[in-house]
């Protein structure tokens, strides 16, 4: 014999259907300020000259990672050149990208690319990371 589910058991189950799978990237996607999207619209590195060593083509402002967590959404673009120092560039939409070396090991960074939008009133409402190995170093997940 069949046992039968109420409505409410088939949408409680059709809830977790929808919510389990999307875990932490829903997680994720909820934080405006490290969001991970590399279509973004991120400038592109390229060496200076043709025999220039790969490695040495990207270039960052050095920064903690306790530093870049001071950056708040609701800060105004003094507020955040003050936490992260001079864009790399500037947008015509008012956003900022910043190339930021931060520490991966004692002797390893890592170069991030990092685009602070700002709204109308000059206030921080977005912030995208190129790699999501740079958001994982600022909120802490391990690489």
């Amino acid at each position: 014999m069949m046992k039968r589910f109420g409505a409410g058991s088939a949408l409680g189950a059709l809830a977790l259907l929808v919510i389990l799978p999307l875990g932490p990237a829903a997680a994720q996607e909820r934080d405006p300020l490290n969001e991970v999207n590399p279509r973004v619209g991120f400038t592109s590195v390229t060496r200076s000259y043709p025999s220039m060593d790969a490695r040495y083509v990207r270039v960052g402002i050095p920064r903690e990672i306790a530093q870049v967590r001071r950056v708040a959404l609701g800060q105004s673009p003094e507020e955040v050149q003050a936490v992260l120092g001079r864009p790399a560039v500037g947008y015509g939409d008012g956003s900022w990208e910043y190339h930021l070396s931060l520490p991966l090991t004692r002797s390893d960074r890592l170069i991030c690319q990092y685009r602070a939008f700002f709204d109308g009133a000059d206030k921080l409402v977005r912030g995208v990371w190129r790699r999501p190995q740079c958001a994982d170093l600022v909120l802490g997940r391990a690489n």
